[in-house]
């Protein structure tokens, strides 16, 4: 008996040691993952999960608390926030991805071009520096305003302002290793230049691009919430979270569930997507390891 409680006590110690191996390995990307696995889905499944039209204004509902009637209660034109904090995931998952990929492929294509040839490089950096030099938010709300209301004209606004960063990140990617000696081998053997960056380069820039890719995600819901807030970008009329929220600025004090809800939304994303990031830094960067 006492063998059997030994090789028992044994055999859950090095369990033990490989669970919190893993956990410390991959938990902050399980964790983020499925916080944002989850919002996604509940957001794709809101006709499923709740019956009020997001956009129905039901004069008789105006401004009432939470109960299991309206789960998070309505605003002041009588709309359940329930609904459209739900609806208003769709918006701001999609503004976030959208905006994330263009910007990380604008960025790569300017990256490799920037790094590669130097004479490019002087053109394209001056440009690239001089839409840094603006603050970000500035920035996307004067190029919200110029191109009016809908969520492509939001997306386009803010890859333009998410490209330069991701631009940069690449271009000092390629200029540390378009010297190396399999570049340089694969030079001698007669590889195109188009090759050699999509082929030899852009392979060992994946690290950081997954990192950055992550962070752009969030800055771009927070960018896109605060365009809604301020009434620009999106239109009215499509529920989002900072649309909720403008309309709740004037109630926070007697009715502070109106903000409380979709405040919460954006914090909870946008922290899912932030540790999702940290999570695959550690994981795919060699300094961390």
């Amino acid at each position: 008996m006492r063998r059997q409680s030994q090789l028992s006590a044994s055999q859950k110690r090095p369990f033990r040691k490989r669970a919190a191996v893993f956990l410390r390995k991959y938990g902050r990307i399980l964790l983020g993952g499925g916080v944002l696995a989850a919002i996604l889905f509940v957001s794709i499944a809101a006709p499923l999960i709740t019956t009020y039209d997001p956009n129905a204004v039901n004069p008789y509902d105006q401004k009432l608390f939470p109960s299991a009637v309206h789960f998070m209660g309505t605003d002041r034109f009588g709309r359940d926030i329930f609904s459209r904090v739900l609806y208003g995931g769709r918006v701001s998952l999609l503004v976030g991805f959208c905006v994330a990929a263009v910007s990380t492929a604008g960025g790569i294509v300017l990256g490799l071009l920037m790094g590669y040839y130097k004479t490019l490089d002087k053109i394209v950096m001056r440009i690239l520096e001089g839409i840094s030099a603006f603050p970000e938010m500035l920035l996307a709300l004067t190029l919200a305003c110029i191109f009016g209301n809908g969520v492509d004209k939001v997306i386009i606004a803010l890859s333009i302002v998410g490209t330069p960063s991701v631009a940069r990140i690449v271009r000092s990617q390629v200029l540390s290793i378009k010297e190396s000696e399999h570049v340089e081998s694969a030079r001698a053997m007669g590889a195109t230049d188009l090759r050699i960056m999509f082929r030899y380069i852009l392979p060992l820039c994946v690290s950081p691009l997954i990192i950055r890719f992550t962070t752009t995600m969030a800055s771009a819901i927070l960018t896109e919430a605060s365009l809604s807030f301020l009434g620009v970008g999106v239109s009215p009329t499509i529920p989002t979270w900072g649309g909720v929220l403008s309309i709740a600025k004037t109630f926070v004090i007697s009715h502070p569930y109106m903000a409380i809800y979709p405040g919460l939304a954006i914090v909870i994303t946008v922290l899912s997507i932030s540790i999702l990031g940290d999570g695959l830094r550690d994981l795919l960067d060699p300094k961390m390891k």
